[in-house]
């Protein structure tokens, strides 16, 4: 293929053409940068390749993170690991089997992610989040999704989103009120976790986390001062009632007294 043929098989001439009278409008003070850019904006993101990893989540158990590149920039995320077990009732000695063989759950995953789950996204447009999301629930047809596993795929899935709200040039929540058909967007009201027990906390304590909303405050910045002084107001109850040591800090976050009674 002669220079000339490339040039007039991909509109390489008229394409730049747009680009430098963009940059002329526009009075571009850096045009080769400028040109750049708009060049690079015109051409439609794809899906080239989905990678995986094993990594240590915040409480050092094996959890899974992927890169999910376009063909213009690569987006990040992260989930818990496959069967990470959770809850109060979980049985010492199975949960103890479950956090030996949470490695081997997490590296399945990954493999399967580099493998089946990348290969069925290449060539998707990042924008298309409910393709994305169905192509990835259709290679694990299992019970729970125990093949890939939910929150591997929950990473992909929320790679895929930030993907596409680049691509959008919109923060990521804003693409996710597009995707969902909302035109108005609000801060949520932020759930704090004040004492945490079961499997999250060193107590007999049956609820995992018991949290806090703070509704009646008039925006986000009084929400969270009033989580934070009512976290703090409890933390001396607890150290008044029950002493110092009942004051040590869950997986959560939320104070773990020795209590088994709500």
């Amino acid at each position: 293929m002669s220079v000339q043929e490339y040039l007039e098989k991909h509109l390489l001439p008229r394409k730049i053409e747009e680009a430098v009278n963009a940059a002329v409008r526009a009075k571009a003070a850096d045009p080769v940068l400028f040109i750049s850019t708009h060049m690079r904006r015109a051409a439609p993101a794809v899906i080239t390749q989905v990678r995986a990893r094993q990594i240590l989540d915040s409480r050092g158990a094996p959890a899974v993170e992927v890169d999910l590149h376009t063909n213009k920039a690569v987006h990040r995320a992260s989930a818990a690991g496959a069967g990470a077990p959770e809850g109060a009732a979980v049985d010492a000695t199975r949960d103890a089997e479950k956090r030996r063989l949470l490695a081997k759950a997490v590296a399945d995953a990954v493999r399967l992610i580099n493998g089946k789950v990348s290969e069925a996204l290449v060539g998707m447009d990042p924008q298309q989040q409910a393709q994305i999301d169905q192509a990835i629930m259709d290679l694990d047809k299992a019970h729970h999704k125990t093949e890939v596993g939910a929150n591997a795929m929950l990473a992909v899935s929320i790679a895929a989103c930030k993907a596409g709200a680049a691509e959008k040039e919109v923060p990521l929540y804003k693409h996710i009120a597009d995707l969902v058909g909302k035109s108005a967007t609000t801060l949520p009201v932020p759930a704090i976790t004040v004492i945490n027990g079961g499997t999250h906390a060193g107590n007999s304590l049956p609820i995992q986390e018991i949290m806090i909303l703070p509704v009646g405050a008039k925006n986000f910045e009084e929400a969270l001062q009033m989580g934070s002084e009512t976290y703090h107001h409890l933390k001396d109850i607890i150290w008044e009632k029950y002493g110092a040591n009942s004051c040590n800090i869950g997986d959560d976050g939320g104070f773990a007294p020795n209590i088994s009674s709500i």
